[in-house]
């Protein structure tokens, strides 16, 4: 047998209304509508809330324990983008900027930017240092093509002299 509801929604139906026109968030959206059917009392168990709202008959369940412990707020309060924690530290970021942006620097690929970077102790692979340099410096270590070493430099000169037609 499904369980009734057995939660105390403390807030106005206005109030609950005005939550919901001001809402940018369709989790939050769901939610306070949620409490709207419970508080007009057009649901009696979490099951026909969760199919009128779209959700899973578990997911209003945590909605309602969060809203009774803590409130209005932490139901409103939206918690996504997991664990971003840096794979750079801040030391090796700032050697990054400094390598990329040294107009001197010899640099002509990021397998020597890795190799120089091994000093500072961080777990570096090469993937992790291409996708900080194209992502945060939009950098690209390009290398012109070595000129032929049987290359004469006075047919060179002399093509570079020629005037262009215009037709």
């Amino acid at each position: 047998m499904a369980k009734t509801i057995d939660i105390q929604v403390f807030e106005t139906e206005k109030e609950l209304q005005s939550i919901l026109r001001t809402t940018k968030s369709k989790l939050v959206e769901k939610r306070v509508k949620a409490l709207l059917l419970v508080k007009k009392g057009k649901c009696r168990y979490t099951q026909e809330v969760a199919v009128k709202v779209g959700v899973t008959r578990k997911t209003v369940y945590n909605w309602f324990e969060a809203y009774k412990d803590q409130g209005i707020k932490k139901l409103c309060e939206v918690n996504q983008g997991g664990n971003n924690t840096p794979l750079l530290s801040q030391a090796t970021i700032v050697k990054i900027d400094e390598l990329l942006n040294d107009p001197y620097s010899t640099i002509t690929s990021y397998v020597e930017l890795v190799s120089i970077l091994e000093e500072t102790q961080d777990n570096l692979t090469y993937a992790t240092i291409y996708q900080h340099c194209k992502r945060k410096h939009k950098s690209k270590l390009k290398v012109a093509r070595k000129s032929h070493h049987k290359k004469d430099e006075q047919a060179v000169e002399a093509f570079k002299k020629t005037p262009q037609l215009t037709i």
